[in-house]
């Protein structure tokens, strides 16, 4: 026999004899193995976890990827989310190729913890597959993040989170979540994108519930619109203090915004009459008609006509 065909046949020999794992060495693996797994077809979970730990410290290190899957199933199943973590992470180290199989079975119980409104595990569990992978899909998971960040509150992992549920899962967005992203934004001081949000949100909610969100979406068009009125931007202005006045909130600043919105024409009025305001307007026609004129110089001259 060539030395090619005596090396072959040695691994064949060896893959027989040791195949089965440690348990042809030490049967009493094989023995608590099978106890668990009488005990899970029972559904005595817990029983069964103890027999596949008294496997796991029997193999010593040298169990089968089986066996940690196993025992790492029963961990998660029990919510015993540090043994769980343990055992797949020694599993992954050893066989990577087991990866998408332990991703999906952490999805599958995110998403039941979800589906039965234990908000705490689905985290626990959407937070290891972000861990292991940050590039991993969630999909209407990010809006179980996304909750979870509001709540503590971290509105800048929020945004983050929900931004890419809508982007992944968009339709199944509830209508809570563009009132939340609306909330964040304006606390991040971004009341133009919040403002966004919140019409949104108004759109798919109209009822007593959405008053919170109808009151911050009219402040923060108050806002927007006195920052523009001060700019002297007065088609913004107009564009935000309707919002307030069609909104009706905040009714604590409906008379300011009926004032500023004859200020805005006011004002308005006042720039239209300005010297030079209709042939910078010419301008503004031919720079349309013209891209060329977009130079340094004439985008200056447009922005102040005035000076």
């Amino acid at each position: 026999m060539s030395a090619p065909r005596i090396v072959r046949a040695a691994v064949i020999a060896a893959a027989a004899l040791f195949g089965p794992g440690l348990t042809a060495c030490n049967p009493r693996i094989g023995e608590f193995e099978e106890r668990g797994d009488r005990y899970s077809a029972q559904g005595s979970y817990a029983d069964a976890l103890v027999e596949y730990e008294l496997a796991l410290e029997e193999a010593a290190g040298g169990a089968s990827g089986d066996l940690h899957m196993k025992a790492g199933a029963l961990a998660l199943r029990s919510k015993s989310f540090s043994d769980a973590s343990r055992h797949f992470d020694e599993l992954l180290e050893r066989e990577p190729s087991w990866r998408d199989r332990v991703a999906a079975l952490y999805n599958l119980h995110a998403q039941r913890w979800r589906a039965a409104g234990d908000t705490f595990a689905a985290v626990q569990a959407v937070q290891w597959l972000v861990e292991r992978d940050s590039t991993v899909n969630l999909g209407p998971l990010y809006f179980l993040l996304g909750d979870a960040a509001y709540a503590r509150p971290d509105y800048d992992a929020a945004i983050q989170a929900y931004l890419l549920g809508l982007a992944r899962a968009g339709g199944q967005a509830s209508p809570e979540v563009y009132a939340r992203l609306g909330e964040s934004f304006e606390r991040k001081r971004q009341c133009a994108t919040a403002i966004e949000y919140y019409k949104k949100y108004l759109e798919a909610d109209s009822t007593a519930a959405a008053g919170n969100a109808r009151y911050r979406y009219g402040t923060c068009a108050f806002r927007m619109a006195e920052r523009a009125f001060k700019g002297e931007d007065y088609e913004a202005a107009r564009e935000y203090i309707d919002i307030v006045i069609r909104n009706g909130e905040p009714v604590s600043q409906l008379d300011d915004a009926e004032l500023m919105m004859a200020q805005i024409h006011a004002g308005d009025r006042s720039h239209r009459t300005q010297p030079g305001y209709a042939s910078c307007e010419a301008m503004r026609r031919d720079a349309h008609a013209h891209p060329a004129l977009h130079d340094r110089k004439q985008r200056t001259v447009l922005q102040h006509p005035t000076r």
